[in-house]
């Protein structure tokens, strides 16, 4: 064991197999979520990244939504100075992290002692021209309540607001899955 704890299994350039499992794994994990698989007609396939944890899936959700945004602003003449995100005040801290990092203003949902998860028409209501995303929370911690991201994902497109959501899973020992 001690001969290979120098070798970097995610290299996919050394590991080609490990490229084609991921290649599989996103793929899989598109079709649960209904995204339609890529033809000549269509835009790029389905794209995923695997993470060593959730706080690294975090920080690269918020990057890749802060760069989408800028992209688009930049490509509109527009100022991109001032990104946002959407939260609930119950996120996982990295979250709290990932936004300081990366220079996102943090905006809140609050729970409340009689709601426990985002209130989607809250957080639809708090989105203007510089949310990057609204981070949803499928088992918050406090209790394992899953965030109603297919509210929030309806409100969104009922007011025509091109704003990407990230639902976050937190296996805790309250989520029954």
């Amino acid at each position: 064991m001690t001969s290979v704890f120098a070798t970097n299994f995610i290299d996919l350039e050394e590991y080609p197999a490990s490229a084609d499992i991921h290649g599989r794994c996103v793929n899989m994990i598109a079709r649960l979520f209904n995204i339609p698989e890529s033809s000549a007609n269509d835009s790029a396939p389905p794209m995923g990244t695997s993470t060593v944890g959730s706080s690294e899936a975090i920080m690269l959700a918020t990057l890749a939504m802060k760069r989408r945004w800028q992209n688009k602003r930049k490509a509109e003449g527009k100022d991109y100075s001032r990104p946002n995100i959407i939260m609930s005040s119950a996120v996982q801290v990295c979250w709290e992290k990932a936004a300081r990092y990366f220079e996102v203003e943090e905006k809140y949902v609050y729970v409340t002692k009689d709601r426990y998860v985002i209130d989607p028409e809250q957080a639809v209501d708090l989105c203007d021209e510089n949310t990057i995303g609204i981070c949803g929370i499928l088992g918050v911690t406090y209790g394992g309540h899953y965030e109603d991201i297919k509210k929030i994902n309806d409100l969104l497109v009922e007011r025509n607001i091109d704003v990407p959501i990230h639902g976050m899973a937190i296996p805790s020992r309250y989520t029954k899955i």
